[in-house]
């Protein structure tokens, strides 16, 4: 079994010891902290300890809310050092996080202020490429489903990426403080937008450079693809797992039978405000997230899409991704009474388009459940969403993919449209090195923290386990 916590490496920060300045593993005392190994520029860094990340990943009335914040102070946050995703962490950097208040919002019950988390292989680093990622949860939780996402979240920032993770407002009252929770769909799509919009009038403050690229799981994969969609010139592809892509054919299928999953009926349900029998397909909000079918009667150019679904995704149909290939790829969409093909083996990849590069590809993994890139086995629990070990190693590497398809994409939108992004063209591409005018290789160790940490790492994600099962007794969506 291997441990929950990944030893990794950590690009140092500098302090001055005896008159000399040395590199040296933030958090070790220091009261003053240095960017750069002449000790000329300051930096701020707050230590976090595994039980500051445990209490505020567990305060479900907080996560999210852009309260406490200490402004441009960086952490290392322990939830990046979880090691229960189908890639494994090690011999990974750990990224450092900083968080911020992107959106104010005056609602019926008070000021909702949403936090972004903002990660990055060193404060003082330059040149990166952008990456907007959004957590699932049901468009109604944050806690599991954030945890989810920082596990994916060190394998973008080791590609050279600066990852942006903006909260976002919740359907549900079970998240979040009163004047952020209970909010329409549409306020949710909204502050996706505005989270796009933040990103490309900050992304030069924080090193990174580029027509972002979008990342999300489940209802962040859905955030994911209507900003594609509606915004196809500002980003430069999307990386979906496991999306809900169609409102229509999920109604439709609700409503004739073919669809049960009793946690996916009470979701619905939560999305339209009234019950399923009651909701019609002719709905505003279903046409306007039932992409497959924008994407075949809208005449635009879109953006490349990575897509990844399990076949045995009962809560997220993998006909939902099936349909989206089809329709970019300008193929009769899957009818809603039309049962989709077995999946050949166990990966079976789809090519969407032909006709541009990265081509889009929908990656199917038949033993896939939902979450399917979470894999906790430890001597406590076997969970793993990936299916049996070889069909987690195809998962593993199926991530891979995307991280090689997210650089392909953001190349090709860098030759095709050059610094055009959509109101933020005046980004300086000329540097690829670290401004803290150290060797990039330097770093030091993160250590892997003493058995009772890792235990501790463990039963916060057999917490995570534990509330799925509970969800599903509620009919209430997973960690994801």
């Amino acid at each position: 079994k291997e441990t929950a916590l990944a030893d990794m490496d950590v690009q140092p920060l500098y302090r001055v010891v005896d008159g000399q300045c040395i590199a040296s593993e933030p958090g070790s005392g220091a009261s003053s902290w240095y960017s750069d190994n002449q000790c000329s520029v300051a930096v701020s860094f707050a230590s976090q300890s595994m039980g500051d990340y445990c209490a505020q990943a567990s305060d479900r009335a907080r996560l999210g809310n852009a309260e406490n914040i200490a402004e441009n102070t960086w952490s290392l946050s322990p939830g990046n050092r979880i090691n229960l995703g189908a890639r494994t962490l090690k011999n990974l950097t750990q990224p450092y996080v900083q968080r911020v208040a992107y959106r104010q919002v005056n609602t019926a019950r008070g000021t909702c202020e949403l936090e972004m988390r903002i990660y990055k292989r060193h404060p003082a680093s330059v040149g990166e490429k952008t990456l907007i990622a959004f957590h699932g949860g049901s468009w109604s939780s944050r806690s599991f489903g954030f945890l989810g996402l920082e596990l994916s979240v060190p394998h973008f920032v080791n590609e050279g990426y600066v990852v942006y993770a903006p909260f976002y407002r919740l359907l549900d009252n079970t998240d979040s403080n009163a004047a952020c929770n209970q909010a329409d769909f549409d306020d949710i799509v909204s502050d996706a937008d505005a989270a796009l919009d933040w990103v490309l009038d900050n992304a030069n403050s924080y090193g990174s450079q580029g027509v972002p690229v979008l990342f999300g799981q489940s209802a962040g994969a859905h955030l994911s693809l209507s900003l594609a969609v509606k915004r196809p010139t500002a980003v430069s592809g999307a990386m979906l797992f496991y999306p809900p892509t169609d409102f229509t054919d999920f109604l439709q299928r609700v409503q004739s039978g073919a669809y049960t999953n009793p946690q996916g009926l009470s979701i619905l349900e939560r999305v339209m405000g009234v019950s399923f029998d009651q909701a019609s397909a002719s709905d505003p909000l279903v046409s306007a997230n039932s992409f497959p079918a924008r994407i075949r009667d809208e005449a635009s150019e879109w953006p490349p899409l990575f897509i990844v679904h399990g076949g045995a995704d009962e809560l997220v149909e993998s006909r939902q991704s099936v349909r989206l290939c089809d329709a970019l790829a300008g193929r009769e969409i899957l009818p809603a009474g039309q049962e989709a093909a077995a999946i050949s083996g166990l990966k079976q990849i789809v090519n969407c388009t032909s006709d541009v590069s990265p081509v889009s590809q929908l990656h199917l993994i038949a033993q896939g459940e939902h979450a399917l890139d979470v894999c906790i086995n430890s001597l406590l629990s076997d969970a793993c969403p990936s299916g049996g070990e070889a069909s987690k190693a195809l998962v593993g590497e199926t991530i891979g993919e995307a991280l090689v398809f997210s650089d392909a994409a953001v190349e090709a939108r860098s030759s095709a449209n050059a610094g055009n992004t959509d109101g933020n063209s005046d980004n300086n591409s000329n540097s690829n090195e670290d401004s803290n005018g150290s060797n990039s290789a330097a770093v030091v160790k993160s250590g892997g923290g003493s058995t009772g940490l890792a235990l501790l790492f463990i039963l916060l994600a057999l917490n995570a386990v534990s509330f799925v099962h509970r969800k599903i007794a509620r009919t209430v969506h997973p960690a994801k």
